[in-house]
């Protein structure tokens, strides 16, 4: 019996990773969101952006693998309009938060 190599292992874990995250987003309600909208959800969820994040800082977030500005924008839309997100202080600001 062939043993199993190191790449052959990452791989394994990696889609037992997915997985558990394929399960979760399921269990949160994500599944009807894009990948880009419930990477902006992660990104705010981070205990940095607590209190919000300026969208330059969620446009330059490495989870967010750089979208386009207007990918980002029309995502951003429809997680407000879905009341995922909203922003803090007036729209002009530019900071956006997770609606609790």
């Amino acid at each position: 019996m062939p043993m199993k190599t190191t790449k052959n292992t990452k791989l394994n874990g990696y889609a037992h990773m997915l997985a558990v995250l394929r399960s979760l987003e399921s269990e949160l309600g994500l599944t009807e969101l894009t990948k880009l909208e419930r990477n902006i959800l992660a990104v705010l969820s981070l205990e940095e952006f607590e209190n919000g994040a300026k969208t330059e800082n969620l446009l330059n977030h490495s989870i967010l693998d750089s979208p386009t500005q207007s990918s980002f924008y029309r995502a951003l839309k429809r997680l407000r309009d879905r009341k995922f997100v909203d922003t803090v202080g007036n729209r002009k600001t530019g900071i956006y938060k997770l609606v609790n």
